[in-house]
């Protein structure tokens, strides 16, 4: 697979959609803002059209089937695991129609989980959870702690005595499956569905000062596009504020600004501010993922990058 990765506001969109016409290709967004409905312009989502073809829906952008975007309510969240799931099952589909999976995205977690896999750990039992808790305050602190180094300890080597909930986490999977967790972790590299070989990962970059320029420009834009109105919609819409949709960047300061709590300008130094630690935070994370090849989009076109990709995945894969 291909994927074109990196922080926000480098143009891995018109990227992906530039080398999907010339290799063939479909989209899958691994981003974790753009899969909500309703929320386009503050989330930078790709304008498209939602299409039947074949009597299956797609929604098209500039002509390029374009995955896992604009599709879940605001009110439900989305966790790394369901999104794996999805785009391994989208991914068969798109090779199935003899096309190219390309994947485009800046959120790490995704990215990394479907590259790495994830863990098919249970899930969280609440009255275990509890259990464990009450034993902690009957028994005293480090009890649990003292329980994990019996049950797991190369866990127990890794998780700091005073994290509770880790403790907890790492006792409950055992006690749920009698498999350590630090076992489920070891298997599930062992057991990746992508061997890391397969892929050609891209990540588009330049420098900060004009990265935090396109920031500063493209919230300007988003205001300017409507994205109070945006925000006055899904709250007309009767969605609670703290709705996980809304809690993407931006919105949380617009509906600060629709109360009269922040002015205007207050807002947009805030929503500047807030995405651009957002694309320290995208740097970092990728920074550490292997095998990224780095490309500056502040000295070449998205034209120009998507055939450097081209030609680079025609030479590895023929």
């Amino acid at each position: 697979m291909i994927f074109i990765v990196g922080p926000t506001a480098t143009g891995k969109t018109q990227t992906g959609i530039e080398l999907a016409k010339k290799i063939n290709g479909e989209i899958v967004s691994a981003d974790s803002r753009q899969i909500y409905k309703y929320l386009s312009i503050g989330t930078a989502k790709p304008k498209g059209k939602w299409k039947k073809i074949n009597n299956k829906k797609f929604y098209i952008v500039d002509g390029i089937p374009y995955h896992l975007v604009d599709f879940l309510d605001p009110k439900e969240n989305f966790s790394a695991g369901e999104f794996v799931d999805s785009a391994r099952k989208i991914i068969n589909e798109i090779k199935e129609r003899g096309k190219i999976p390309i994947i485009v995205g800046g959120t790490g977690l995704y990215i990394n989980s479907l590259i790495n896999g994830i863990a098919k750990l249970p899930p969280r039992d609440n009255a275990l959870r509890e259990k464990l808790l009450q034993y902690e305050k009957k028994f005293g602190r480090g009890y649990l702690y003292k329980i994990l180094k019996k049950v797991d300890p190369e866990s127990a080597k890794r998780i700091h005595p005073n994290n509770i909930h880790r403790i907890i986490r790492a006792i409950e999977v055992f006690e749920l499956t009698k498999i350590p967790i630090s076992e489920w972790h070891k298997r599930q590299k062992q057991e990746k569905k992508q061997k890391n070989e397969d892929n050609l990962i891209f990540g588009l970059t330049c420098p900060r000062n004009l990265l935090y320029e396109r920031i500063n420009n493209r919230v300007e834009a988003m205001l300017k596009d409507g994205l109070i109105e945006e925000t006055k919609f899904l709250l007309d819409k009767s969605y609670p504020d703290d709705s996980p949709g809304l809690k993407s960047i931006g919105y949380k300061y617009v509906i600060q600004h629709i109360k009269n709590l922040i002015s205007y300008q207050e807002m947009e130094r805030l929503i500047k501010q807030e995405t651009r630690h957002y694309a320290k935070r995208q740097i970092t994370w990728f920074k550490k993922t292997e095998n990224v090849e780095w490309l500056d989009c502040s000295k070449n076109t998205s034209e120009e990058i998507s055939k450097y990709i081209y030609g680079k995945s025609h030479n590895c894969w023929n």
